[in-house]
């Protein structure tokens, strides 16, 4: 397949050429485009475009959403369905309270992250904002694989993270793009696929944070204000084995609402004020969304940033009569005069 795209590539460029007539620089043909890129500045831009979303479906929520909630309509479509609502006497038809008697609230006691956007229009309007996380996120895996790369060339970074990076990329790539199906499955009608685009998601924040962190360790890093090289992998370290603890309670619940729908049972269990599971989400969106986003904005003004020159072949230019010309003036003007050294004159021969 390779060998037939490579072949007709070259038939179809043999075909091609521009007017030498109408080339507007010549004298520019050999300029590049030279871009400079901080790769954990994009990470943060992506951080800081997820809480603008959450944001701004939180108010969405609250401005559109609870009014209509609460008044009810009198049938048992959509989000009126009355589901999980038999315990706190909610009736298909009846209007609810978002804040206290969402789906959400009926099946986990609490409202998550997702709470914000589960309804219309707040769903929609949300959709249409996600791409300005998700572009952000998708550019930052990009030109991470990029970076790591030249880091792994350059001895920067060892093999087996450069090895571990290449397993999880796409993974990571596919589970921030799958989550728009959180918007696609109403979490009313079906809290098990719904979660599971959330899960995805989930996956996507924790391979992020956990790499880049390895990252930081890996690559010998170090950083005065955690103390040096010591501060920095004992700082890296204890993130990284209380993070291991935080996703593994978080993933646990989110795979039991995946595949019970239901959540499980200790999650409803009280700590404080707050559900054991509700604590969890807490947890999780401080060491996946929060501690992240302060790491990287640390990282994009300490580190350096990645320089990347763009350029292209040059093109084939064809004359008046359309024949290509092999050669053009300007590239002979290129080239460097060619010195021609005068001959060396025969030793004279020495008289007996």
């Amino acid at each position: 397949m390779s060998g037939c795209c490579y072949n007709m590539r070259n038939i179809l460029s043999s075909k091609f050429s521009r007017s030498e007539a109408n080339r507007r620089t010549p004298e520019k043909d050999g300029e590049t485009l030279d871009l400079v890129v901080s790769v954990e500045c994009i990470r943060v831009i992506a951080y800081i475009n997820f809480w603008i979303m959450i944001i701004c479906a939180r108010i969405l929520n609250n401005v559109l959403v609870a009014p209509r909630l609460a008044e009810g309509d009198g049938t048992t479509c959509g989000a009126y369905n009355g589901d999980f609502g038999d315990d706190m006497g909610i009736q298909p038809g009846d209007g609810f309270d978002v804040t206290t008697e969402s789906h959400l609230v009926r099946l986990f006691g609490y409202n998550n992250l997702c709470t914000a956007w589960d309804y219309t229009p707040s769903r929609e309007i949300t959709a249409m904002i996600y791409p300005i996380f998700e572009y952000a996120l998708l550019l930052y895996l990009c030109f991470e694989y990029v970076q790591t790369k030249l880091y792994f060339k350059k001895g920067w970074v060892s093999e087996t993270y450069y090895r571990v990076f290449q397993i999880f990329f796409f993974p990571t790539i596919l589970g921030c793009a799958w989550f728009r199906m959180i918007f696609v499955v109403i979490a009313y009608d079906n809290p098990s696929l719904h979660t599971l685009g959330f899960l995805g998601l989930q996956i996507t924040l924790i391979l992020v944070a956990m790499l880049n962190v390895y990252f930081m360790i890996d690559s010998k890093a170090e950083y005065a204000w955690l103390g040096g090289r010591k501060g920095t992998v004992a700082f890296a370290l204890v993130y990284m084995v209380v993070n291991v603890v935080v996703v593994g309670l978080k993933l646990f619940l989110t795979l039991t609402i995946v595949i019970n729908t239901y959540p499980a049972d200790w999650s409803l269990n009280k700590v404080g004020s707050l559900y054991a599971g509700q604590l969890v989400d807490k947890l999780f969106n401080v060491f996946q969304a929060v501690i992240p986003l302060i790491i990287g904005f640390l990282r994009a003004f300490s580190e350096p940033r990645l320089t990347i020159t763009v350029d292209c072949a040059p093109s084939p230019y064809s004359g008046a009569d359309g024949a290509i010309i092999e050669k053009t003036e300007d590239a002979e003007k290129e080239e460097p005069a060619k010195v021609v050294e005068p001959a060396a004159e025969p030793e004279a021969v020495a008289s007996a």
